[in-house]
């Protein structure tokens, strides 16, 4: 039962829509990435770095096609006589080559855009929404990841997988993520928050969790840009005085 039930999902999957994704995704951001990080293919491979973006971005997007499927339906390896396939060891060294600061480029350059693209439908008294908010994800357990990003402690034992702690900063009206910051679960999520504030643009209205109630935070954003502004929840023990 169990298996007929898993080939029919498995059959029952659209096939992806690679035309939305080139409309989505120009090429020229992916250009723009690859050159700003300096990770532009300098020999001539089958799989060069442009087309690696291509391959972790589908491959993120439609996690049920195998890697072959993606390759060979985007078209990304460039032809070659003598090896008509790439093989999976091939794949896997082009993507350790390319590294994530290309992806991060292109996630940032993304971001922007796809938030800008829509902000004039999306105001409240002529300013823009945003929220901002700290989450923990899980990570596959490995040594490494334990080593670098850490886990939960418990009185009797540790968490089942390595976690991160991040940041978010999100369109309010389209849900869109227009910044993220991330890493060591150990690091306070108040960190991760410094480092946003200055990707905040003009012109908006910032709602933030009650956790991060900091001076430094607040008057970075209201002191740095033209008409920045906040809203957060007090605190149970908070004091305040009215100026106005």
């Amino acid at each position: 039962m169990l298996d007929d039930a898993i080939h029919f999902m498995t059959e029952a999957q659209e096939a992806p829509n690679w035309e939305r994704l080139g409309q989505h995704l120009p090429y020229e951001w992916i250009e723009q990435a690859i050159n700003y990080t300096g990770k532009a293919s300098i020999r001539h491979r089958r799989l060069p770095a442009e087309q690696v973006v291509w391959l972790v971005v589908a491959l993120a997007l439609y996690r049920h096609q195998s890697i072959s499927e993606v390759i060979d339906d985007l078209d990304l390896a460039l032809p070659d006589a003598q090896a008509p396939f790439v093989s999976k060891s091939a794949v896997a060294q082009a993507r350790q080559r390319l590294g994530a600061a290309p992806l991060q480029a292109l996630f940032e350059l993304s971001a922007r855009a796809w938030c800008d693209q829509d902000s004039k439908h999306y105001q409240f008294k002529g300013l823009r929404l945003f929220a901002m908010d700290g989450t923990t994800l899980k990570t596959v357990d490995t040594p490494e990841h334990r080593q670098h990003f850490g886990a939960q402690r418990y009185a009797c034992a540790v968490s089942s997988y390595p976690q991160i702690r991040g940041v978010t900063l999100t369109d309010v009206s389209t849900h869109l993520i227009r910044s993220a910051a991330f890493g060591p679960y150990g690091t306070h999520e108040m960190q991760y928050a410094k480092e946003l504030v200055s990707s905040i643009p003009d012109d908006s209205l910032t709602a933030f969790d009650k956790g991060f109630l900091s001076a430094e935070i607040l008057c970075n954003l209201t002191g740095r840009g033209n008409n920045r502004h906040f809203i957060i929840p007090a605190k149970a023990n908070t004091k305040w005085e009215v100026l106005e």
